[in-house]
């Protein structure tokens, strides 16, 4: 049986330690993507296909994470810690299981 991610118990908290520091919602980031809670991820920023459910492989955020991006500097762009292969894999298999705020 596969393993269902969860928003809170399981990417948030990634978010909460590596995304936070530029995407919070008070913060001025060329994208206006904010992670700060569930609504934040899913809608906000001006890039539309940031998340799509089901679609962790072309969900913008997944692809932003890699090492080398389609555009731009991977992210978290001002961190020498970037997202290990197996944290960029979680929050992978969240947007394909349907990015859920479970």
């Amino acid at each position: 049986m596969a393993q269902t991610i969860s928003y809170s118990k399981d990417v948030y908290p990634l978010i909460k330690t590596k995304c936070l520091k530029c995407h919070e919602q008070d913060d001025e980031n060329p994208n206006s993507f904010s992670m700060d809670n569930y609504v934040l991820t899913r809608t906000s920023g001006k890039t539309k296909n940031m998340i799509l459910p089901g679609d962790g492989a072309n969900s913008y955020l997944i692809l932003k994470l890699m090492p080398i991006p389609p555009k731009g500097a991977q992210m978290p762009m001002f961190s020498k810690k970037k997202l290990r292969e197996d944290e960029i894999g979680l929050i992978r298999k969240w947007i394909d299981q349907g990015a859920k705020d479970n």
